[in-house]
Parts: C-alpha cells; sequence; structure tokens
C-alpha cells in the first residue's frame, strides 16, 4: 500500500519543538500557529491585541544553535528535548523551553544552564506578551 513520505528524527525534533511551544503557550492563554506562508516565521502568536512573531531551535543536544535567524521576529523559543529520547520515546516531562525576546539574543549558541532566568512560565509569558499601552 502506499505510505507516507516518512519523516527523519531530525525533522521530527522541530516538529516536535513547535508543538510543544504551541502546547504550552496555550496554557497561558496564547494561542500559536504556523503562518499559512512561509514568511520565515515559525509561529504566530496571538493573546488578546498583542501579535508575536516566535522563531523556535530544537535540539536534543546539550548545546542549541541560533542561526539564520529571519530579520523580523519578536521571540525566539529554545527548546531543549529529553536528551534521553529516541524515535520510540519522548519524555515530554523533561523537556525545557525558554524564551528570549529578541534584543535578548546576543549569541549564536546556547546551553540550557545559561538559560535559567528564561525558562518559559506564566510570569515570563505575560511580560511577553504585555499589550503596550
Amino acid at each position: 500500500g502506499m505510505i507516507m513520505n516518512p519523516i527523519t528524527f531530525e525533522l521530527e525534533k522541530g516538529t516536535f519543538g513547535e508543538i510543544l511551544v504551541q502546547l504550552l503557550l496555550l496554557q497561558y492563554g496564547v494561542q500559536a500557529a504556523p503562518p499559512l506562508k512561509d514568511s520565515g516565521n515559525d509561529l504566530i502568536a496571538v493573546r488578546g491585541e498583542c501579535f508575536r512573531a516566535i522563531q523556535v531551535k530544537t535540539t536534543s543536544k546539550k548545546r542549541i544553535n541560533v542561526n539564520n535567524l529571519p530579520n523580523l521576529y519578536h521571540i525566539l523559543a529554545l527548546v531543549f528535548l529529553d536528551p534521553d529520547a529516541d524515535e520510540d520515546n519522548l519524555k515530554l516531562d523533561s523537556c525545557r523551553i525558554f524564551l528570549l525576546s529578541c534584543e535578548n539574543v546576543k549569541k549564536t549558541c546556547y546551553s540550557a544552564e545559561e538559560l535559567g532566568d528564561y525558562e518559559m512560565n506564566r510570569s515570563h509569558v505575560n511580560i511577553l506578551f504585555e499589550t503596550k499601552t
């Protein structure tokens, strides 16, 4: 029978990262979705009147490379997948997500240890999605 094009674990990782960011933002009232046209942004996120373009980078290694960022984005989401993950087993609770506003992106490589202050939580998301009045 016909089968869909197989996706490699590498490609899958990026997809996992994006969906994980979407899912976890949703618990803080932020709706995020990939744009219809590939505008260079991975996700467009909305809460109330606040719109943010989000770039997502995902790794299962200790460090994450941040390059090829588009000229225009608001938030960089860095997803560290469960380091013990393989094709059959990805523990979502062992994944960590950090959110940096674009002005805080100063390097091209990060480890989870140095990102502690940026870990996704409600107060951090509230700051990033404040509507400037």
